[in-house]
């Protein structure tokens, strides 16, 4: 597509890890200018995963086809299925010792933004931390107006509209692909596109440009290359060979509890009461119990994930228990 463009991080010699040499020569020319730049970073907060800088591959699971999450215990696990394995020293597709780990927050862009210019330009970055309440909305319009670096994530794509944009870099792309969701390219896909329409606003045509490890990536190819229709015929092969929607049903049961016995004993006890119901259907359904739990706001939390037709008809079965227990929610994927 015209006015975009994919960098090569593997070229990277700055010290700044996400800030290449490209990367700083655009951002002065763009300034110099009296023009605004932004950063976009996908996410705010942090995803590890591993990727082959030689042969392209993200680690993946192989029963899901989603990246597999760095765990300190050097175990790469999934958290669909939580199918895990060791963390590779080499390459298990291409034997190569380049192995990258890949995580970035803004917080950290902003550290290294800040360094650069921070007594010259104002610099301010977007994410849900800067945006609580109203009163934080109000100061974010009337910063955003004042910018000339703003530092955004996804949720900006759908707001604002900017006027004076002559720049647009996408910090590193791949950080949304590690992303453990089955949908995840398409909602890379979707997420360059509101980019691109909100940089091409108002009779301006900004310079989007793509940072990557992984240049030659597939998803990254199409999607740079503005390619829905092949796009879309691979994104139905993928989800037909790993049994993901359209093509099956997919609910997610999940449970919290501040008590870690009882949450223990409570989420065991309903998922061997589904595999007994499961005994009873001539076409079994897939179930899964992720063993591999976390924690949020004091609350142990646990998922049981169901793949079938008509996962309706499995729920119907264990009603009571949804209605009667207020930690027990359901999610249609």
């Amino acid at each position: 597509m015209k006015n975009i463009f994919i960098t090569n991080l593997n070229y990277n010699t700055n010290n700044e890890k996400y800030l290449s040499p490209l990367l700083i020569e655009k951002i002065n020319e763009t300034l110099n200018k009296n023009k605004k730049v932004i950063l976009y970073l996908n996410r705010r907060w942090e995803y590890s995963s591993v990727i082959c800088q030689d042969c392209n591959n993200i680690y993946k699971c192989k029963n899901c086809d989603l990246a597999l999450k760095v765990h300190s215990n050097n175990k790469l696990v999934c958290h669909f299925c939580d199918y895990s394995e060791r963390l590779w020293h080499k390459c298990k597709y291409c034997s190569s010792q380049n192995l990258k780990k890949i995580w970035v927050w803004t917080w950290q862009i902003e550290t290294q933004i800040n360094s650069l210019y921070w007594q010259k330009y104002n610099i301010f970055r977007f994410d849900r931390d800067n945006l609580k309440n109203k009163s934080e909305k109000k100061i974010a319009y009337q910063k955003l107006e004042k910018a000339d670096i703003i530092i955004w994530t996804k949720m900006i794509t759908t707001w604002f509209d900017f006027e004076n944009i002559a720049l647009v870099w996408v910090l590193l792309i791949e950080n949304e692909l590690l992303i453990p969701e089955y949908n995840t390219s398409e909602k890379l896909y979707q997420n360059i596109k509101q980019l691109i329409g909100r940089a091409w606003r108002k009779w301006q045509e900004a310079e989007i440009v793509i940072q990557s490890f992984i240049p030659e990536n597939e998803n990254i190819k199409l999607i740079t290359d503005n390619n829905f229709k092949d796009f879309f015929l691979e994104t139905l092969k993928e989800r037909k060979l790993f049994n993901y929607p359209p093509f099956i049903n997919v609910a997610e049961i999940n449970y919290k509890n501040k008590d870690k016995h009882k949450w223990e004993e409570f989420i065991k006890k309903l998922y061997k009461n589904l595999l007994e119901i499961n005994k009873n259907y001539k076409n079994k359904f897939e179930i899964n119990l992720i063993t591999q739990s976390f924690k949020r706001n004091m609350y142990h939390i646990h998922k049981i994930v169901i793949k079938w037709d008509n996962p309706h008809l499995i729920l119907d079965n264990i009603k009571n228990d949804i209605f009667r227990n207020k930690d027990l929610s359901v999610n249609f994927v």
